[in-house]
């Protein structure tokens, strides 16, 4: 069942650490953005003077309660995912990730504490725009429709990948997957990529994907281990993840292991992801603590340490970003 196949991704998850070392980068796949505000990260070393600066730049509601209130999907490593206390031999928060270390350290730079708030994918930026949340984070691909609703700082940048249980017998590939059950992260670029996909598939006379929508990436992953679908799309990130730890080899062309996973094509649709916000004197202070965090090297520290340093963009190419 998809309930049994969920348990054994989470006892898979965390049962081998040195597998867990092993993972390769790989984002919710893209569209075009438009940019608000273009500030450049400049690299010289930050004084006193300047992390004051950084710090002075938080909206001062926010500076009084001390708090970032974050919205996010802890079910998507490995940018955000919940994990034992002891995680890689070191002691964590219940929530951690690329995505989760990069926010605690932009809050860190603003003098500021980091309170998650566990809600849907679809709910994130909606929390934002409701002021339930002050930030969201959770592996966002900034894209036209969603830059209708929030402004985004952008931090990485990553595309969308197939991944298929292997010996692939129905023969999966991102433009020959008609007629196979394919599974996806609801409200996930992916799932606006496979409808589009499906679609087409009526122009050749053939038969539509069948689409299988799960609420988080660990029930989207069981369903191919478990047999439910024949393949999942989601962010390279996750997909890389997915693959390490089930056992399974970086191409389904390479040696077959059976019952394990593997990445099939490459990944497309390479986009930025970014912190949604609502305030816009919000989102300039996330940039002045990110540029602190790059300045720092703790930026690409981060990103090395989860194996996601391919999806590290420029200081110049980190920005403040918007629709309007």
């Amino acid at each position: 069942s998809t309930t049994a196949a969920g348990a054994y991704w989470r006892v898979l998850l965390f049962s081998d650490r040195i597998r867990v070392e092993d993972q390769s980068m790989g984002s919710r796949g893209g569209r075009t953005w438009m940019i608000l505000v273009a500030s450049s990260l400049a690299l010289a070393g930050c004084g006193a003077e300047e992390e004051t600066a950084v710090a002075d730049a938080v909206p001062g509601d926010i500076a009084a309660l001390g708090t970032l209130l974050v919205a996010t999907n802890p079910t998507f490593p490995p940018a955000e995912f919940r994990t034992p206390v002891e995680f890689r031999d070191v002691e964590r928060g219940e929530v951690t990730g690329f995505e989760v270390e990069l926010m605690e350290a932009v809050a860190e730079e603003l003098g500021l504490e980091v309170e998650w708030l566990d809600v849907a994918f679809p709910e994130v930026i909606e929390s934002v725009a409701a002021e339930e949340a002050d930030v969201g984070a959770a592996a966002i691909t900034v894209t036209d429709d969603r830059l209708a609703e929030a402004s985004f700082v952008t931090f990485f940048s990553t595309g969308t990948q197939w991944v298929v249980r292997e010996p692939n017998a129905a023969g999966v590939t991102p433009n020959g997957a008609c007629g196979a059950r394919v599974a996806v992260q609801t409200g996930t670029v992916q799932a606006d990529d496979l409808a589009t996909r499906s679609a087409a598939c009526g122009e050749t006379d053939e038969d539509p994907i069948d689409i299988v929508e799960f609420d988080g990436q660990d029930e989207v992953t069981a369903a191919v281990l478990s047999g439910v679908a024949s393949a999942f799309v989601a962010d390279a990130p996750a997909a890389a993840w997915a693959v390490r730890q089930s056992g399974g080899t970086p191409n389904a062309a390479s040696t077959v292991n059976t019952g394990r996973l593997a990445t099939v094509g490459q990944q497309y649709d390479v986009a930025p992801y970014g912190w949604a916000v609502a305030d816009v004197e919000l989102g300039e202070a996330l940039l002045a603590g990110l540029g602190a965090v790059v300045d720092s090297g703790e930026y690409q520290e981060i990103l090395e340490f989860w194996n996601v340093e391919e999806g590290a963009v420029p200081a110049d190419q980190i920005e403040l970003v918007s629709g309007g």
